[in-house]
């Protein structure tokens, strides 16, 4: 992935230099958060200390010409809001309010406490006052820049604001139709189009037997050798029916590149001999690892969403609720045989098996187990009229031996009960169909969906 490119907006106030305040401990401050930013994996455009609504306009304006993903600003001090609010609110650039200060603590005598320049946050509740006033989408991350996670929580709000933007112009490959009679994720391809700037690319059935027939016994054997070294292969596999359904695998690889998409679907009932020949359930597994949205069954809407925060994160993948363990308060993800294989504690085994909803018979999987970790899970849905929704939900993901060994799975874990959980969902209208993001902020995820003016819930 490139480094995303953000402007740092350091705030002050003129009044400060007007009466000779030294600022040399904050401009050491400010230079520190510049580095600690660039470490973090950010390519930092610096901006003068602005102060007053020239500056801040210029810095603005600066910024977008060097084209920058989003704008984090860093008070140095208290700075007045009508200064700044009317550059801020006059860019469509996304804003992250990094609300920190350079001391991690105070003296308990007030003459020895560095006050003085340690005094920004009131200056962030005024402007964040003005920016929600005006009807401002902005993020707020609070904390000190190096006695907490704050950098971190930082990146990961830029990063969903990238994704956020990535959204529109995303294009999403559709092999066969969505699955009849599933009504939760359909979306009219033109609302997709105008709510989100999200292109639905239509894969004929001669398209993909093109794609198939253009397969090379030598690309088949490339791609068996690579499969020999990054999956535990079973015995018994068949070889006809690994070879069919590698084929169908580089088919679906071919035209991922060709149309240039971002992301793609494919409804399992649709698959045949006629087209793809074989459900590239694999393949679905490799291209989220390598950063290309994936949703089973025909749903554009979640593979949208998924192929848009790959853009910026790596561990995402689409999920889909299973099953309720009661006892053990937790709930099995899994799905026909799709993951980010990024994701897995170990090593997938590959194994071959019927396949009764296709006219090919036999078919190759991959079975493997989503690794332990924290994570959010996301569900993004339509309720009523134009209106979408995101929920989002911090989860921890369990390993969990012994069960349903041969499939897709993992075991998450939300912060209530799981029968809350699930009267929550649904209750708020939640689809089928989600994904998960591991290792990221909760803010983050909150930023992402407002961004894109949804409605957020958190459950």
């Amino acid at each position: 992935m490139e480094k995303i490119k953000v402007g740092l907006l350091p705030l002050y106030i003129k009044l400060y230099d007007d009466y000779g305040v030294d600022r040399t401990l904050l401009d050491e401050f400010h230079q520190l958060v510049i580095e600690k930013l660039e470490n973090a994996g950010l390519e930092v455009i610096v901006a003068p200390v602005c102060r007053i609504k020239s500056e801040f306009k210029s810095a603005v304006e600066n910024f977008e010409k060097e084209n920058a993903n989003a704008i984090i600003t860093l008070h140095l001090a208290y700075s007045p809001s009508l200064e700044c609010v009317d550059a801020l609110c006059d860019t469509a650039l996304p804003i992250v309010v990094m609300d920190t200060t350079k001391d991690y603590s105070l003296s308990s005598e007030y003459s020895k406490s560095p006050v003085g320049s340690n005094h920004g946050i009131h200056g962030v509740m005024d402007m964040c006052n003005l920016l929600k006033r005006r009807g401002k989408i902005y993020s707020v991350v609070a904390g000190h820049f190096d006695g907490s996670d704050l950098l971190k929580r930082t990146v990961d709000c830029v990063k969903a604001c990238v994704s956020a933007k990535a959204l529109c112009g995303l294009k999403v490959g559709s092999f066969g139709n969505s699955f009849d009679g599933m009504g939760d994720f359909i979306i009219e391809e033109q609302m997709l189009k105008e709510r989100f700037g999200v292109e639905k690319v239509k894969i004929t059935d001669q398209e993909m037997k093109n794609a198939v027939n253009s397969v090379t016994e030598k690309e088949i054997e490339d791609e068996l050798n690579r499969y020999k070294n990054d999956f535990i292969i079973d015995e018994n596999v068949d070889a006809t029916a690994l070879n069919l359904s590698i084929k169908a695998s580089l088919a679906t690889r071919k035209i991922i590149k060709e149309k240039e998409l971002d992301a793609f679907s494919v409804n399992f009932l649709d698959v045949s001999t006629n087209n793809l020949g074989n459900m590239p359930f694999i393949e679905a597994c490799l291209q989220m690892q390598n950063g290309v949205g994936y949703a089973g069954e025909g749903d554009i809407l979640t593979a949208s969403f998924v192929g848009a925060l790959l853009k910026t994160y790596k561990d995402v993948s689409f999920v889909e609720i299973f099953c309720p363990d009661w006892k053990e308060n937790r709930l099995l993800i899994s799905h026909m045989g799709e993951m980010n294989f990024g994701l897995l504690r170990a090593k997938p085994k590959l194994f071959t098996a019927p396949f009764k909803y296709s006219d090919a018979a036999t078919l190759a999987k991959a079975a493997g187990a989503f690794k332990d970790g924290k994570a959010i899970y996301c569900n993004v849905f339509r309720v009523e009229n134009e209106k979408f929704v995101m929920s989002i939900s911090e989860v921890d993901v369990t390993y969990v031996e012994g069960q349903v060994e041969k499939s897709i799975r993992g075991w998450i874990t939300p912060k209530t009960d799981i029968a809350k959980f699930l009267e929550k969902l649904s209750e708020n209208g939640a689809i089928h169909h989600g994904f998960m993001v591991y290792d990221v902020d909760l803010k983050a995820m909150k930023s992402f969906g407002e961004t894109l003016n949804m409605e957020v819930i958190e459950i």
